[in-house]
C-alpha cells in the first residue's frame, strides 16, 4: 500500500513537471498550468514574504475560472494562499499600481499591453519580490520571466534568466531544467 502511495505521488509529480504535458483541452490545460503555480511555491525562493498572506494575483481575463480556487485551501512559505483577480484598466490606468503579488499571472488578454504591464512593475517598490508568469507565446521573450507556451499540444514553460535576475527570486535548479531558457529580452 505504501508503494502505491508512493507511486501515485511520483506520477503526480512526473505529470506537473514533465518537460511537456500535453493539452488537449482548456480544462486540462488550465488545471495544469494552477498546478504549475502552486509549485512554484515549491521551486522558486523569495527574499522574505512579509506578507501575513502568500498572494497569487491574476492581471486581466481569468483564464482559469475554479480551476484555481482550491489554491486558497493550500499554503506557501507557511502563509495562506489568496486570489486576487486585478481589473487590467485600473492596473494600466494607476501611475503605481498597487500589487502586493508575490505571483502575478498576465492573462493572454493582455497581450497586446505586455511591455506596459512590464513598465508598471518596474515602477513597483516591491518588484524584486514579484514573479511575473504568462501565457502568451512572446511572454517570456518580450520580459517576462516564466512563460507557459502550447507546442504542438503541450504545455512548456520558458523562463527569461535575465528577468529573474533583476529581482531577489532564486529559482531551483530542478525548475530550469524542465524549461526552455531565454537569455535575453526582445526590444
Amino acid at each position: 500500500m505504501k508503494d502505491t502511495f508512493l507511486t501515485r505521488i511520483l506520477l503526480c509529480l512526473a505529470l506537473l513537471f514533465s518537460e511537456s504535458i500535453v493539452a488537449d483541452d482548456d480544462d486540462l490545460e488550465y488545471k495544469i498550468k494552477a498546478g504549475y503555480l502552486y509549485n512554484f511555491t515549491k521551486f522558486i525562493t523569495w527574499p522574505k514574504v512579509n506578507s501575513t498572506t502568500f498572494n497569487l494575483c491574476i492581471l486581466g481575463t481569468d483564464p482559469f475560472g475554479t480551476f484555481i480556487d482550491p489554491l486558497e485551501k493550500k499554503s506557501a512559505f507557511t502563509r495562506t494562499i489568496r486570489i486576487f483577480r486585478l481589473d487590467e484598466a485600473d492596473f494600466l490606468s494607476s501611475s503605481n499600481p498597487k500589487a502586493d503579488c508575490h505571483i502575478l499571472y498576465v492573462s493572454l488578454s493582455i497581450s497586446n499591453n505586455q511591455k506596459t504591464v512590464f513598465e508598471k512593475i518596474q515602477a513597483n517598490p516591491n518588484k524584486g519580490e514579484i514573479l511575473v508568469v504568462g501565457e502568451s507565446e512572446t511572454f517570456a521573450v518580450e520580459g517576462g520571466m516564466i512563460g507557459f507556451v502550447n507546442k504542438d499540444g503541450k504545455i512548456k514553460l520558458q523562463i527569461n534568466q535575465q528577468s529573474v535576475k533583476q529581482t531577489g527570486l532564486k529559482i531551483s535548479a530542478k525548475l530550469l531544467e524542465i524549461a526552455e531558457l531565454i537569455q535575453g529580452i526582445k526590444p
